[in-house]
């Protein structure tokens, strides 16, 4: 019993989000360190800087185009299931039955 395409896509997604998020964090916290420690920043400035982040963060498509692929998956999940449920199989067979279909 193997995995389907939709599974291994949604891993290598899951993978792709949680290397970017590790160096978010190692970016964020020096920044922190570095606004603060630093550069004397005031909290007030710290936190303009903080709301232009965020606004570059949100013109990023990596973050649009994860989600896209994240609900393309889910519905090919779904497909899957629920022709696995018309079959009569259990999930649990999803990898051997679509290894059977040539899917």
């Amino acid at each position: 019993m193997g995995l389907t395409d939709a599974e291994l896509q949604l891993c290598e997604l899951l993978a792709q989000v949680l290397e970017l998020l590790r160096w978010n964090q190692v970016l964020g916290y020096s920044n922190q360190y570095l606004l603060h420690q630093k550069l004397g920043l005031s909290a007030e400035e710290r936190h303009r800087v903080m709301r232009a982040a965020a606004s570059a963060v949100e013109k990023d498509g990596r973050l649009q185009d994860w989600g896209k692929r994240l609900i393309e998956i889910q519905d090919s999940l779904q497909r899957i299931h629920e022709r696995l449920l018309s079959q009569g199989e259990t999930p649990g067979d999803a990898g051997t039955a679509e290894a059977a279909s040539g899917a």
